[in-house]
């Protein structure tokens, strides 16, 4: 990395998002695309964001309102800040009453593929007889019958000073930034002074979840630029609003002006049997050709950002995150295995956990990566000699023009095609998922 650059993602901090997300999971195979007995369910809790001078972020408000004589669903940004918490915004609600998600593939972030199992067998059907979802129909579910598949939520962004090339990214210095760990359960422990203590967790979650930024740059059509100029959080210096996207049940425009960023924590993290610890192994995700109608693997090395395993911070051996559970739950009565974790993290600590993990650097180079594979893995020897940094060069979200907001679609999803989705778990796993995003003057 070019150390100016460098110098300026550590000078120029954009923005921290923060998404505590609940995951239930039991799951009973052993071949690829798991299948769930119960799939994951979403209870959803807390989307933090806070920021600084240099990016601010506001809350996607909607609103209906007639046009032509039709009802139209307007988006604007809300109030812009650096610290949004996205559960005080009912336009958020949906996040608290999300159901099932389970396995899932994208390559664009327009085109879902949903695996097909054999009813009578159930195994996993071919390939092209998989699903494609492009009207979002298996995103954000709350009806527990049909489950939701992947997740996704849209937030604004704004450069007021300049322009930036906005990445995720993390702090070489302080090991602090962007991340993605599955939270311990507590469990019940005649050792411990307070009769708990935290469980291990599997990482199941950790090994193949992935984070996308679909950015629209289009400008936002007229209602909603009028809608903004009547809101009460209207700022007369942003005019003009960019970022058009399709609304649930909608046929996607397979042609849109997108540009699509994949987000992979824990890159060199496994689960599966037989794969090292520290090696990579290439993703190429399902992508589906409207053209052709074919359903095939692409790689996505061109829009990809992977970062190193991001781990709890330890001291002597011991998890900080451990000693401050004793202190943060001593002295409070009635609680059990089931309710000392949540009264810890959402009482005590109220989700400030960033300083207790110590995050894992980017690769500095996605294409750098993918040139050490051999057979699709990059082994934990030849991961070591790949450059790492606190952002990845390569690979943007999108650039930022000064005084316009940008609107951000951000899904959540466990990537199927992942090696690591074919592990088991029957345990209930909880993670947390920390965004730091960095902008570099171009």
């Amino acid at each position: 990395m070019d150390i100016q650059l460098k110098k300026m993602y550590l000078k120029i901090l954009a923005a921290v998002l923060t998404v505590i997300i609940v995951i239930t999971m039991v799951v009973s195979v052993s071949y690829a695309w798991v299948t769930l007995s119960s799939s994951p369910s979403v209870s959803g809790s807390q989307v933090t964001i806070a920021g600084g001078r240099t990016i601010l972020l506001a809350p996607d408000m909607t609103e209906t309102v007639e046009v032509n004589g039709s009802s139209y669903t307007v988006h604007y940004p809300g109030a812009f800040t650096d610290n949004l918490v996205f559960s005080r915004y009912e336009t958020y609600d949906y996040l608290g009453e999300l159901a099932a998600i389970s396995p899932a593939s994208t390559a664009d972030g327009v085109n879902w593929i949903i695996p097909d199992y054999d009813d009578a067998t159930g195994l996993l059907k071919p390939v092209n007889e998989f699903h494609v979802d492009d009207t979002l129909r298996y995103a954000n579910s709350t009806d527990p019958r049909n489950g939701g598949h992947y997740v996704y939520l849209d937030f604004w962004v704004v450069s007021p000073e300049s322009e930036y090339d906005l990445r995720v990214s993390m702090d070489e210095k302080a090991e602090t930034g962007s991340s993605l760990l599955e939270l311990p359960r507590s469990v019940e422990d005649e050792t411990a002074l307070t009769g708990f203590s935290l469980s291990s967790t599997g990482n199941y979650v950790s090994s193949i979840a992935r984070v996308g930024f679909l950015v629209n740059t289009d400008h936002s059509y007229d209602p909603d630029v009028q809608a903004y100029t009547r809101s009460h959080d209207f700022d007369d210096r942003y005019l003009t609003l960019r970022g058009i996207y399709q609304d649930a049940g909608i046929l996607a425009d397979q042609y849109a002006n997108n540009t699509f960023t994949i987000y992979e924590p824990n890159g060199t993290l496994h689960v599966a049997p037989g794969l090292d610890q520290g090696a990579y192994s290439v993703t190429d995700p399902l992508a589906y050709d409207p053209v052709t109608r074919e359903i095939s693997e692409k790689s996505v090395m061109d829009i990809l950002t992977v970062q190193t395993l991001s781990k709890w911070s330890t001291v002597d051996d011991e998890r900080r995150i451990d000693q401050m559970f004793q202190a943060g739950i001593s002295g409070v009565n009635g609680l059990t295995e089931e309710t000392a974790a949540d009264h810890f993290f959402s009482t005590y600590l109220q989700w400030q956990i960033e300083p207790y993990i110590t995050t894992g650097q980017f690769f500095s180079n996605t294409g750098s990566l993918y040139a050490n594979a051999e057979n699709g893995t990059v082994s934990a020897a030849s991961v070591n000699n790949v450059a790492t940094s606190g952002a990845t060069d390569d690979v943007i979200i999108t650039t930022l023009d000064r005084n316009t907001p940008q609107r951000i679609r951000m899904f959540i999803w466990l990537e199927g095609q992942d090696v690591d989705c074919v592990a088991t778990s029957s345990e209930m796993t909880d993670f947390v998922l920390n965004l730091e995003f960095a902008g570099a003057s171009k």
